[in-house]
């Protein structure tokens, strides 16, 4: 496993690398202070999941993954920082991030890394709240695209931030069940993960 992290805040920075190395002691960390920094390196060289803060000197965190994306990089970002603005967290999906998590959730970072490798995407309770939050004030539900009325309101439950399980409950259906329509609703929005999903609807709305 290849980490990067592109933060410049060294006593934050320091404590990470000391987390990482505890928690992952078989991964290689490296690390840079900026985002021109980590371009200067070999494409094919790159980590195979980026840990980005969203203030950096010159371009922000945000700008490098907007970068990375639009040169084909293969691997995962996740921007990981103190900025809980919902126009950013918005920003950071549409633009490429599987991920945003709060500087506070770190001790979180093994089962997100291994989440995020896995295929999956990271959104924390408290940043899937505030997206919630921003998607009501645009709209009250998610946009029509045209699913079935069983799979928008799987869509409008994902979106508020819900769980398969807590999906499941509401919906009064087998967490399977769910899993089967989140599957249906990825491959109809040509999305492939929560992360595109919420971006994709955000857009659309």
């Amino acid at each position: 496993m290849h980490i990067g992290i592109v933060e410049n805040d060294s006593e934050f920075r320091d404590n990470l690398l000391f987390t990482l190395k505890k928690l992952l002691p078989a991964a290689k960390i490296d690390w840079w202070q900026s985002a021109e920094g980590l371009l200067k390196e070999d494409s094919d060289k790159l980590p195979e999941i980026l840990l980005l803060d969203v203030m950096l000197p010159g371009m922000t965190g945000i700008d490098l993954t907007r970068e990375l994306t639009r040169g084909g990089y293969a691997g995962k970002i996740v921007i990981l920082t103190n900025m809980n603005s919902d126009s950013l967290i918005l920003e950071a999906i549409e633009n490429g991030a599987v991920g945003y998590v709060l500087k506070s959730d770190r001790r979180e970072l093994k089962s997100i890394i291994e989440t995020v490798l896995a295929g999956g995407a990271i959104l924390t309770p408290t940043i899937a709240l505030r997206v919630m939050t921003a998607l009501k004030s645009q709209r009250h539900e998610s946009p029509d695209f045209g699913l079935s009325e069983r799979l928008q309101q799987v869509l409008d439950l994902m979106v508020a931030g819900k769980t398969i399980p807590q999906v499941a409950k509401a919906l009064r259906l087998s967490a399977t069940t769910v899993h089967g329509y989140v599957k249906d609703i990825y491959k109809k929005l040509n999305v492939h993960n929560r992360a595109e999903l919420v971006g994709r609807v955000h857009n659309r709305g």
